[in-house]
């Protein structure tokens, strides 16, 4: 069997969408099932290579995006037995191939922000009269399906639930001498060490976290937070500035896989504050890692989390500074939740979720 992969989205290799393309291709790499790859035109898929041998290009255009979604898609190799397009879209014309297409979030349905302009309006209108004319979708988590069938319900017969995964790379341990370097380099020195790691737009609520963290490094004055991806963010710095905290938050530039697995490796406990998700995946890593987590209590996260870390209510400054608190005081705790974290992510490995896959593949394939 071999499937047509539409890779168009692969552009800096530093999404979660792009990730999990990358994760899905290597996963099923390992199973033999052949990959081939749509909208890099001329490029093999490298599973084994980072961002799958890839080159990095700039962001596309508005109207090379739409040409792609909606014609170039259409011309499916003769050769494969289904196209799978991992992100939410179908082209305009019903395609004569099984294909599946994945759903990680309805962030531009749940938030008014993410429709507001016409354009954005016009593009989550047409994937809502074209969407039901794959064969088969894919939701990333429970919660992500429970969203088809509240906002999408004509569509639930065709959805099937397979979770995300987490990139091979945060299951193996980092040489010490690693960790040492990246702790230099951005002059990481002080203790307890708090790790965030995400976006920064609204719902990612690091706000809150930020608050919170006030209060935890008024107790401890030793220790820090380190916002990876946030050094440019101009917004973030203006409230860090406003709260007294230029000593005690750390703001990184955008760091490669590696270094954000060796990050997670120094860190002491991982925070993530966000009220809206499709699935969760730095909570995700962070349990692969073995770090304890505590994150916020919505339905995705609270499913990839489950009982192995601590959740709570997302703009709880209160809640987030006692339980913060609670792990950075009782190690015994931290330990406990870190052995659960690395057992929970086993079910994240991508050579599990691959199997999943080629069985979907198998039952509509061509």
């Amino acid at each position: 069997m071999k499937i047509a992969m539409d890779v168009s989205i692969i552009e800096q290799c530093g999404t979660g969408t792009e990730e999990y393309v990358e994760g899905l291709v290597w996963g099923l790499s390992r199973l033999g099932t052949g990959v081939v790859g749509m909208g890099r035109s001329g490029q093999a898929l490298l599973p084994d290579q980072p961002c799958l041998g890839l080159e990095t290009r700039p962001k596309r255009a508005l109207w090379q995006k739409w040409w792609w979604e909606n014609i170039g898609i259409l011309k499916t190799p003769a050769d494969v037995s289904l196209l799978h397009i991992p992100y939410m879209m179908y082209p305009p014309l019903t395609l004569s191939i099984p294909t599946v297409v994945t759903v990680h979030d309805f962030i531009p349905y749940r938030l008014q922000s993410y429709h507001a302009r016409l354009r954005e309006r016009i593009y989550f209108g047409q994937i809502r009269k074209y969407l039901p004319h794959a064969s088969k979708i894919v939701a990333i988590s429970q919660a992500t399906a429970d969203d088809i069938a509240d906002l999408f319900p004509q569509l639930s017969a065709h959805v099937t639930v397979i979770p995300n995964g987490v990139h091979p790379e945060f299951f193996r341990p980092v040489a010490v001498e690693e960790m040492e370097r990246l702790a230099s380099r951005y002059r990481l020195v002080r203790r307890p060490r708090l790790l965030y790691v995400g976006g920064y737009d609204a719902r990612k609520n690091v706000p809150t976290l930020l608050e919170a963290c006030r209060e935890v490094f008024a107790r401890r004055p030793g220790g820090e937070l380190v916002l990876v991806g946030a050094q440019n963010n101009s917004g973030v710095g203006r409230q860090v500035a406003e709260l007294g905290l230029e000593d005690h938050v750390l703001a990184t530039p955008y760091l490669t896989r590696h270094e954000v697995v060796a990050l997670y490796q120094t860190a002491d406990l991982f925070v993530f504050p966000s009220t809206y998700e499709g699935f969760g995946l730095p909570p995700a890593q962070a349990l692969a890692v073995g770090i304890p987590v505590v994150a916020g209590d919505t339905p995705a996260v609270s499913e990839v989390v489950g009982d192995s870390g601590l959740l709570v209510p997302p703009v709880n400054v209160d809640a987030w500074v006692q339980t913060i608190n609670k792990v950075l005081d009782t190690p015994a705790l931290a330990q406990k939740m870190a052995a659960r974290g690395r057992a929970r992510a086993e079910d994240f490995n991508w050579d599990t979720i691959a199997r999943q896959y080629d069985k979907l593949y198998q039952r509509i394939a061509r």
